[in-house]
Formats: structure tokens, C-alpha cells, sequence
């Protein structure tokens, strides 16, 4: 008995080409090259890929994977033009489950995937750190059933320090910029218990209230004084004698030698060592500038302008240091 065929010859040609022009436009399109970005062992290559696996597209960015190893796509769903591929090596890390801890070699781009790769099954459990972490070398991931027991405790977060260099201070000297302040943390714990004594077990920790960092300044400033207006910089300082005077005690006409009326702040000095113009700092008296001189005022001698005549008898002589300012 002759069976005949459903299609005649010329529809099977037809179907045939048909079947071959729907293959060749699908493999034309998924092998369409692709630029994508590569993130492997901490360098970036930018790469053409007609590749249709991101394993494919690896090998062709030069990249070998292990089976422990593994990658993520960043910023795609797929492979695809402008994806971000990002490979992450095997790494440490330990599974805890049933009293018992595991040690692993693997690299996955979540929880669940280091989970899933190793085989640990976890359908029925507690999971910590969550599933949808991103694993980190060292890491111990606890797998907990549904029905142990299982405690919480909130503890502080203390801040840390950052130090940051400041020209503004004098070298050495420490500034406290923003304070610091400490946060929360809820620590969850596993409760075992053993004959009749109970221990816990720490399987994970979330921070409730984040830590903010106190930032301290350290001085880097060469030549900084600190005086009531804050600090200053100078670029000398020079040991003088210093006395003091009033306008009664100045020429007679109630001006200086350069021809100002005094003020306090005013200092007569030896134009030769210091110029008329300069602006200094004298410790118990304060800012003031040269600018007027005097008969006995030489060398390292100045004299200092009083509003007041005790104040001048107070004062009286000293050495002191005076602060020449930039």
C-alpha cells in the first residue's frame, strides 16, 4: 500500500526555503555585533562582540572564567548593545546551616546564586544575609529553619574619625570640622540551646541608623599664630624691647613721623629694620602697624602707641616676641 504524502513536492521545496530564510535572518539578528563594556580583575575594556552567551563574549574579550567564577550584567536584562559585564572571581566563603559551617570557593553575583551554585538548599529556611545580597569575600551566609529560634538587640553604631589636612592651621594643631555621631544597629541573633544553658549566635546585622563620621582637621600650616581674631600667618618673628608711650610724650604736633594721628595699634619702630607700612602681631598688645619712629626707637627697639598714660606705666619695658604678618 502506497502512502502518499501530505505536501507535494513543490510545497516542500517552498516550506524548506522558508525555513532557511527564517534561520538566516534570526541568526543574522541575534549575531548582530554588540559594543559592551567588560569589568574584569580591575580592568575595563570597551569590545565588539558577535557572541550569542556572555561566556562567549568574555572569551572574545580575552577573559577565561573557571567554574567557580561568575559574572553580572550590571545595566541589561541580556546581552546586549551597551551592556555592562562585570566578572566576579571566586571567592571565599562560608555556608552555616544544620549547626554545621561549610567552606566555599565561588564567585555569584547574589546570595541566592552562591546558594543555588553549591546546591544548598533553602526553600524552607531563613536566609542571612538576605538572598538578594551581594556576596563579599569571607562572608558566612547562615541557612536557619523556619522554626528556630531566633532573637533581636539593637546596639550603638560608634562614628569613626576622618582627618583631613589643613594649610589653615598651624602644623600640628587639631580642629574639630563636623562632630561625629554614633548610630544603631539591630543585630539578629540564633538561639541555640545546649543541655540547659542557652547561647546565641549572631547570623546577621542591618544598620538602623547610619553613623556620621567626625571630620578633624589637622594642621599643615607653617608659621600660624593663633591670636583673638583666629590665626594668622607670618612670615618672621623678631625678639624686641618694647616700651610704650602716649601722645603727650610724642613730637608736640599730635601726628607721627608719617604723618598720621596715633591710634592704638600704632607702633614707632627703626624704619631701617622695620619699614613704615608693616603690619605685626605683639602678644599682650595685639595687631598694629610701623608707623612712626622716634630718637631712642634703633635696632630692636620699638615703642608702643597707649590711648592712656597708665597704660603706658603699666606696660612699662619687656621683651617680647612680635610676629612679623604676611
Amino acid at each position: 500500500m502506497q502512502v502518499e504524502s501530505c505536501f507535494n513536492r513543490p510545497y516542500k521545496i517552498l516550506v524548506v526555503l522558508l525555513m532557511s530564510i527564517i534561520t538566516v535572518c534570526f541568526l543574522g539578528f541575534v549575531a548582530a555585533p554588540k559594543n559592551i563594556v567588560v569589568v574584569a580583575d580591575g580592568v575595563t575594556t570597551k569590545i565588539e562582540v558577535r557572541a550569542l552567551t556572555v561566556k562567549g563574549a568574555l572569551a572574545d574579550a580575552g577573559v577565561v572564567l573557571s567554574d567557580a567564577d561568575g559574572y553580572v550584567i550590571t545595566n541589561a536584562d541580556k546581552l546586549e548593545d551597551g551592556a555592562i559585564v562585570e566578572v566576579i572571581r571566586a571567592m571565599p566563603i562560608k555556608v552555616w546551616k544544620a549547626g554545621r559551617t561549610t567552606d566555599y570557593s565561588i564567585g555569584r553575583g547574589t546570595v541566592k546564586e552562591v546558594l543555588d551554585a553549591i546546591g544548598v538548599e533553602y526553600g524552607d529556611c531563613k536566609v542571612y544575609p538576605a538572598l538578594s545580597e551581594k556576596p563579599t569575600s569571607g562572608m558566612t551566609i547562615n541557612v536557619i529553619a523556619n522554626g528556630a529560634k531566633m532573637a533581636t538587640e539593637i546596639r550603638e553604631l560608634p562614628y569613626e574619625v576622618k582627618l583631613q589636612n589643613s594649610d589653615a592651621l598651624p602644623r600640628g594643631r587639631r580642629e574639630v570640622i563636623t562632630p561625629g555621631k554614633n548610630g544603631e544597629t539591630k543585630v539578629i541573633m540564633r538561639i541555640v540551646n545546649v543541655g540547659n544553658r542557652e547561647f546565641t549566635r549572631e547570623v546577621a546585622e542591618e544598620v538602623i541608623t547610619p553613623a556620621q563620621p567626625e571630620v578633624v582637621a589637622i594642621g599643615t600650616g607653617a608659621n600660624m599664630l593663633e591670636t583673638s581674631r583666629g590665626y594668622v600667618r607670618y612670615k618672621q618673628v623678631k625678639q624686641v624691647e618694647a616700651t610704650a608711650y602716649t601722645l603727650a610724650e610724642g613730637n608736640g604736633d599730635g601726628v607721627t613721623s608719617i604723618g598720621i594721628v596715633p591710634y592704638k595699634g600704632i607702633i614707632a619702630v627703626d624704619p631701617s629694620e622695620i619699614p613704615y607700612g608693616t603690619r605685626v602681631y605683639i602678644p599682650g598688645y595685639g595687631f598694629a602697624m610701623a608707623g612712626d619712629t622716634g630718637g631712642a626707637i634703633e635696632g630692636n627697639r620699638i615703642d608702643l602707641y597707649m590711648e592712656h598714660y597708665p597704660d603706658a606705666i603699666k606696660w612699662g619695658r619687656r621683651t617680647v616676641n612680635m610676629y612679623i604678618l604676611e
